[in-house]
């Protein structure tokens, strides 16, 4: 609950400063009197549905040419979307296992200036688009370890446990997104974002709780100092550090580097 709340901070400030910044153009513009009752635009996008999410926005005609928006989505428990795509990425077999079991749910908050380059009129044509995105995310996964005991170099047993591990985590990216805005009848319009990559940094905390026995938290510090090496090598690193005890583990995620995309094909309404 206490990172909605920081979520929400970040949100209202960063809204903000976007309305500060574009509040000088605004006063060198007069808008086109024969939209001055039609300044305002929802939109439902339809391409996050692929992966689960609901993804609504709202935007707010400043000049001819330049917009406020702000989008939300909320994103209920399920699999990693897309997760095949992911692995592919991936080349260790134990972070294949973790993708498999992974459940998240999320929700984010994005704040953008629109500025759009046609002359026929406004929320038409091509436009670009600087926003900035906070998400916070839930998780869990089930994290499976080997427990080897040996004696005098001879294996007595091994055994497989499972540590079910809860966290949150939550990414601030920014970015430049591009696209269209086409007009099709009456008041409703077809908003197609073509591409907007971002960059930002990520941090969290994830808990799991299970009576660890010496050698269980032996094997299970082992476990976890190879997952931080194989979530260290990957394109973007993610840092961790953890710490294991009789009553299960705490693992941090240190701010790490993050990357956000922004795609979209939404229904919009004028009024």
């Amino acid at each position: 609950m206490k990172s909605y709340f920081n979520l929400l901070k970040i949100s209202t400030f960063t809204v903000f400063i976007l309305c500060v910044m574009v509040s000088n153009v605004y006063a060198q513009h007069k808008a086109d009197p024969s939209a001055s009752e039609r300044r305002n635009m929802v939109k439902f996008n339809i391409l996050p549905l692929l992966g689960g999410k609901f993804a609504f926005e709202y935007e707010r005609l400043l000049t001819n040419r330049i917009a406020l928006g702000a989008g939300l989505s909320i994103r209920p428990e399920k699999g990693l979307p897309f997760a095949s795509t992911v692995k592919g990425f991936v080349d260790e077999e134990e972070l294949d296992n973790i993708l498999d079991d992974f459940k998240s749910s999320n929700f984010s908050f994005t704040p953008e200036v629109r500025f759009y380059t046609s002359r026929r009129g406004p929320f038409r044509g091509f436009y670009v688009a600087p926003y900035a995105k906070f998400v916070s995310y839930k998780l869990a996964v089930p994290y499976q370890f080997d427990v080897d005991i040996e004696e005098q170099g001879n294996e007595v047993y091994s055994r497989s446990e499972t540590i079910p591990l809860k966290g949150n985590l939550s990414s601030v990216t920014a970015g430049l997104s591009v696209g269209f805005n086409f007009k099709l009848k009456n008041n409703f319009h077809l908003d197609w974002r073509l591409f907007g990559p971002g960059y930002g940094t990520a941090k969290g905390d994830i808990t799991g709780t299970m009576k660890l026995d010496a050698d269980e938290q032996s094997e299970l510090k082992d476990a976890l100092a190879d997952l931080k090496t194989n979530l260290e090598d990957m394109p973007l690193a993610v840092k961790i550090d953890y710490d294991v005890h009789g009553e299960g583990a705490t693992i941090t995620v240190k701010r790490s580097p993050w990357s956000s995309i922004r795609t979209g094909l939404g229904i919009s309404y004028r009024f």
